[in-house]
């Protein structure tokens, strides 16, 4: 399995344990955007320094290639978030198991700040999701199901 169809897979897992019921689509609402990092950030074991959106069509070059989430740049201590990623707009549609997902997105870039390689920034997520789960943040079965993919996404990332 490609990490292509792995990221697929791991969107379509937390789609499914979203409640998609009710929750209206959100524009580009910047307090709406706050609330939703606001609600991440809770779950953290700490809190990063500085968080900052970025919009993905600002930075063609960069962003449009890849379905990137975030991103860290060498030398500064922000995370920075694309404002298009999948995990964000799903977490803005309400507070649920995306604010978990998102969490861990920031946690991972955090893990980046610190100096970890991508093997270590995925193992700090893995490790967050596993407490997200364990302590009932998110349903057991679904939970256990994206923290497969989350390992098997690692797993390919270092065959290469």
């Amino acid at each position: 399995m490609r990490a292509r169809e792995i990221r697929r897979r791991l969107v379509a897992v937390l789609v499914v344990m979203s409640s998609l019921a009710s929750w209206p689509a959100v524009a580009d609402d910047a307090a709406a955007y706050d609330a939703v990092i606001a609600r991440a950030l809770k779950l953290l074991p700490r809190q990063p320094e500085k968080v900052t959106l970025v919009d993905a069509h600002a930075r063609p070059g960069l962003l449009s290639e890849r379905h990137v989430e975030a991103f860290v740049t060498h030398g500064e201590r922000v995370v920075y978030l694309v404002r298009q990623g999948v995990t964000l707009q799903q977490a803005l549609k309400g507070a649920g198991v995306f604010d978990c997902a998102l969490a861990t997105v920031i946690w991972h870039e955090m893990a980046h700040i610190d100096g970890a390689d991508e093997t270590k920034a995925q193992l700090a997520e893995e490790k967050l999701w596993e407490e997200f789960v364990l302590a009932r943040r998110v349903d057991s079965a679904s939970g256990l199901r994206y923290l497969a993919l989350l390992k098997k996404r690692r797993e390919l990332q270092s065959q290469r």
